[in-house]
């Protein structure tokens, strides 16, 4: 074989891995570039998911005026037993 061949052979071999391996590494990095914009987009999301979650806890009643509303609960229940016997009672002594 010639060696001017030979080395036109091995130059365009050497050319077709280069071109292969920069369009391997233009893959990857294009392929990085749209799992940032995924992970920028999500991140987003968690900081205004964050922020919804801090306000609807800080908007949450305290425990002690829970149980105070739980209990007051309760009480207007028994009340308006009581009111109905009472009510009862009254419209069977009427003549």
């Amino acid at each position: 074989m010639n060696p001017r061949r030979w080395l036109s052979g091995l130059l365009l071999a050497l050319a077709l891995v280069a071109g292969a391996a920069l369009w391997l590494q233009r893959e990857a990095a294009a392929a990085l570039h749209s799992e940032m914009v995924l992970l920028r987009e999500e991140q987003r999301e968690l900081v205004r998911l964050r922020a919804e979650n801090q306000r609807l806890q800080s908007a949450q009643v305290a425990s002690a005026e829970l149980e105070r509303l739980r209990a007051d609960r309760i009480a207007i229940g028994r009340l308006r037993t009581e009111l109905e016997k009472l009510r009862a009672n009254v419209d069977r002594t009427r003549p």
